[in-house]
């Protein structure tokens, strides 16, 4: 089992309560508490309860302050689980650093978002920006990494990071992407500034170790050029647990999900390709139309990993990628047993821990299978650079989507709080359409 060098990493938050007759117990209170005790404690995993709520709702009508009820910050409770505003953001809030979101879009004329979205690309042909999301996923995992937190709203873990929007695919109906539009939209965010690039989709891969050939050669490019590519696992499991790509792809950091009890979520992938697990469960953010929502699965757990990636990198410029993928890995808390393993990868990240170099040092000899498994295609010659996409017409954003969207985040985060096992409902076509997942 390897040693824990990770630290405190998580604590917890104050009760609340929320809409819909939904209710954050005392023992939800304690939520997490096993990621902050230092690591010379015995760790004492404490289940998370809700009161007597319904089934999981789709939206949240969360009041923002001078109105009823707790604004949505109150129901982030990550930020205290993992101390965030007190061991995270003293030393780095993600400035200087752009992660690329590679999904839906993200409607960055919001409250929440504006600001922090710069003018993006398209490559499914209709040559937006980017800057308009009208299925709401996109939006939600931009949400979870940079949101602004205006007037009490959606607050990410990297507020100081910009995202730039890559639309691969995504309507309401079908919000599908076919490998080619993934990896062009990955070769547009490394051309066009981005230093992490987030995947927040998934569909079937040939197996466990391998991928499309346009999604690996897009990592690949991404990789010479210093880029950490972030994928979910997929939420597969409970449906036969089909290896899933990009996340399969070699040099992919790939996230597992748990639930606030440290379990693992039911649905997240257990494959050999999983390295860390994050929060995927009750996770509230923001939807197209500016309301908010409840998801879960390993979209989230993505972004929130993409989040700690553009943290790294704003307080350790000149690391190279390897090097904040090797940090993430080896300060995260062993979960599971053996470690590493299918479930959790090498454990639940700690953000406070991979910020903190100094404190808590990661040998260059700690394990790294996200860079041993790209090691043989690095030393490979690259092949002929393909042209990236034409950059997308660059324009101001546009008006508001229409309400729909408000189902957008919690439709298409695939097996979100409404969803039955069926609900990632996207196949795979001969152009390997994919789910996405959250």
């Amino acid at each position: 089992m390897r040693e824990d060098r990770g630290g405190p990493g998580l604590q917890a938050r104050p009760r609340c309560r929320v809409a819909a007759g939904r209710t954050w117990t005392p023992a939800a209170a304690r939520r997490w508490r096993a990621l902050a005790v230092p690591a010379a404690l015995a760790v004492t995993v404490l289940t998370l309860t809700l009161a007597a709520a319904p089934a999981r709702a789709g939206r949240v009508v969360a009041a923002r302050p001078g109105q009823p009820g707790p604004s949505v910050q109150s129901l982030e409770w990550w930020f205290s689980a993992w101390d965030i505003r007190s061991r995270v953001w003293p030393l780095a809030r993600g400035a200087g650093v752009t992660v690329g979101v590679v999904d839906t879009g993200v409607q960055a004329n919001l409250p929440d978002l504006r600001g922090a979205v710069l003018p993006g690309g398209d490559t499914t042909g209709a040559r937006s920006n980017g800057t308009i999301d009208e299925d709401g996923h996109g939006t939600g995992m931009a949400a979870l990494i940079a949101g602004q937190g205006v007037a009490g709203g959606v607050l990410g873990i990297a507020p100081e990071a910009k995202i730039l929007p890559v639309r691969v695919g995504g309507d309401r109906q079908m919000g599908t992407a076919s490998a080619a539009s993934v990896g062009a939209g990955i070769r547009y965010a490394v051309d066009h500034g981005a230093r992490v690039i987030n995947l927040s989709l998934a569909g079937v891969a040939p197996s466990a170790s391998s991928c499309d050939p346009a999604e690996q050669d897009a990592v690949t490019y991404a990789l010479r050029h210093n880029v950490v590519v972030v994928a979910g696992a997929g939420n597969g499991n409970n449906a036969g647990n089909p290896p899933q790509e990009p996340a399969s792809c070699s040099g992919v950091l790939a996230v597992g999900a748990v639930q606030p009890s440290l379990k693992l979520w039911p649905d997240s992938e257990q494959q050999p390709y999983v390295a860390v697990s994050a929060p995927g469960s009750d996770i509230v953010s923001l939807t197209a139309d500016g309301g908010n929502s409840f998801g879960e699965g390993t979209s989230t757990s993505s972004a929130f990993v993409s989040g700690e990636a553009a943290l790294v990198r704003s307080r350790y410029p000149s690391m190279p990628w390897y090097r904040v993928v090797q940090r993430i890995i080896n300060t995260a808390l062993p979960k599971g047993s053996p470690v590493p393993n299918d479930g959790y990868g090498y454990g639940i990240v700690r953000i406070s821990s991979a910020v903190n170099a100094s404190r808590y040092k990661v040998p260059a000899d700690d394990p790294n299978p996200v860079y041993a498994a790209a090691q043989g295609i690095l030393a490979s010659p690259p092949p002929a650079q393909a042209a990236s996409p034409a950059p997308a017409r660059r324009s101001p954003a546009a008006a508001p989507a229409s309400s729909g969207g408000t189902a957008g985040l919690a439709a298409v985060i695939a097996a979100v709080v409404v969803v039955a096992a069926g609900g990632t409902a996207l196949g795979v076509v001969v152009a390997r359409r994919r789910r996405r997942q959250a």
